[in-house]
C-alpha cells in the first residue's frame, strides 16, 4: 500500500512538471495576443474618431424618395460598419428578386451580423476566463519543485521557483484584466452599430411597404379609370 501511495505521488509530481511548459508557453503566447489586441483597440478608437457618422434622417429621406432599394443610399453618409451591412442587405435582396418576405430576409442578415459580432467577442471573453486559470496553474506547478528545493536546503532554487510562480499569476491576471477592458469597449461599440443596423432594417422595410402600397393604389386607380 505504501509503494502504491509513493508511486501515485511520484506520478502526480511528474505530471505537474510535464504540464509546466505547455502552461507557460500558452500563457506567454496568449498574453502577447492580448497586448496586440489592446493595440488594435486603440487604433480602432483613433480610426472611429475620424470616421463619418451615419445620417439617419438622410437615410430615411433617401429610402422614401427612391422607388427601388438598389443604389438608394449610394450618396448618403454611412459609417463604415453600416455601409458594409447595407451592402449585404442589397446583395440579399438582389438574390431574392422579389418583395415578398422581405422582413424575413432582413432579419436573416441582421441575425447573421449579430452572430459574427458574437464570434469576434467570444475570443476576448475566453481570455477573461482562461487567464486566471493558466496563471493559477503556472503558480501551483512550481510549488512542488520549490518545496523539494526547500527540503534539500537549496534556498536559491526555491526562490527561483517561487518567482516563476508569482510571475505566472501576474501574467494571467493582467491578461484577464486587459481582455475584460477590451470586451467592455467592443461590446459598447457593437451595441451602437447593431442599433444602427436595426434602424436601417426598419426604415428599409417601411420604405418597401409604402412602395408596395403605392403601387397597389396606382393599379387600383388605373383599373377604376379604365
Amino acid at each position: 500500500m505504501t509503494n502504491l501511495y509513493q508511486w501515485t505521488v511520484s506520478l502526480f509530481y511528474q505530471l505537474a512538471n510535464a504540464f509546466f511548459w505547455p502552461v507557460a508557453v500558452a500563457l506567454l503566447a496568449l498574453l502577447t495576443v492580448t497586448l496586440a489586441d489592446l493595440g488594435g483597440l486603440f487604433f480602432t478608437f483613433w480610426r472611429k474618431r475620424r470616421e463619418a457618422r451615419s445620417d439617419l434622417p438622410a437615410i430615411a429621406r433617401a429610402l422614401e424618395q427612391n422607388e427601388t432599394i438598389q443604389g438608394a443610399l449610394d450618396d448618403v453618409i454611412l459609417s463604415p460598419s453600416l455601409r458594409r451591412f447595407w451592402t449585404k442587405v442589397e446583395s440579399r435582396l438582389r438574390e431574392t428578386g422579389s418583395g415578398t418576405n422581405v422582413d424575413l430576409w432582413l432579419e436573416e442578415v441582421l441575425q447573421q451580423e449579430e452572430l459574427d459580432v458574437a464570434g469576434r467577442l467570444d475570443r476576448t471573453r475566453l481570455f477573461i476566463r482562461i487567464g486566471p486559470m493558466l496563471g493559477l496553474a503556472g503558480t501551483i506547478i512550481p510549488l512542488g519543485p520549490a518545496l523539494q528545493s526547500l527540503l534539500g536546503g537549496d534556498m536559491a532554487g526555491m526562490v527561483s521557483h517561487l518567482v516563476v510562480g508569482f510571475g505566472a499569476v501576474v501574467c494571467g491576471l493582467v491578461m484577464s484584466g486587459v481582455s475584460y477592458f477590451i470586451t467592455l469597449v467592443r461590446e459598447r461599440w457593437t451595441r451602437v452599430e447593431l442599433k444602427e443596423m436595426e434602424n436601417l432594417c426598419e426604415l428599409t422595410l417601411r420604405s418597401l411597404r409604402s412602395s408596395g402600397r403605392a403601387a397597389e393604389e396606382e393599379t387600383y386607380e388605373s383599373l377604376r379609370t379604365a
